[in-house]
């Protein structure tokens, strides 16, 4: 290409080059903002001591993970675990107790299900002896039984916790199959909720 013609196309090339600078700047900015953001919740929920009952061999990483990148979903931290709606809505509890259990364990805390003789017919469990109502008959019919079981549930454990003077309290987050839970503080909580405050179905609620 002649040196003249190049001359001619340097304009446009400039204003390419100063378009995708353009572009690129609040994309930068935004990410620096958001990573400033989950440094500063992070070290918040550390110092709340959100990570008290975490793996000890676990605990640099999961520390470095939180600040950098707000990554709280890790079952190592003792906080964190998948639940299923489904499991806990056809009394699969031997799927997600064990977890749960190893969670309540490190505050001293056992959680025992048995289903009563007639579960099948009236949807009644027992945890460490105390009757609930899993759903009615017709909340099943209605099909909100997947949302409902896992709020009585964890409900009746919340009540354990408050019985066992335990401060934390179990939030769900998402639902269906995806259900998860969390072993929260309220100050725990707000600062998630503060951090999440865009994303609002990534909100830990309580049952």
């Amino acid at each position: 290409m002649k040196k003249s013609k190049i001359i001619k196309y340097i304009p446009f090339i400039l204003i390419i080059i100063i378009l995708i600078s353009c572009s690129q700047s609040p994309n930068k900015n935004e990410n620096q903002d958001l990573n400033k953001l989950d440094s500063i919740s992070g070290k918040k929920l550390i110092d709340n001591g959100f990570l008290k009952y975490a793996d000890s061999l676990r605990l640099d990483s999961l520390k470095k993970e939180i600040i950098e990148s707000f990554n709280i979903y890790d079952e190592d931290n003792n906080k964190f675990a998948f639940i299923d709606a489904e499991e806990l809505s056809e009394f699969n509890f031997d799927f997600f107790m064990p977890e749960l259990n190893k969670i309540l364990l490190k505050r001293g805390l056992k959680i025992k299900i048995e289903k009563a003789s007639d579960y099948e017919m009236s949807n009644d469990i027992f945890i460490n002896g105390q009757e609930i109502k899993l759903y009615t008959k017709k909340e099943l019919e209605t099909e909100i039984f997947w949302d409902i079981a896992p709020r009585n549930f964890f409900k009746k454990v919340n009540d354990l916790l408050k019985e066992n003077n335990i401060e934390e309290r179990f939030y769900l987050l998402y639902g269906g199959n995806d259900l998860h839970t969390f072993l929260l503080t309220e100050k725990q909580f707000e600062i998630i909720s503060d951090r999440l405050i865009a994303e609002k179905n990534g909100i830990p609620y309580l049952p």
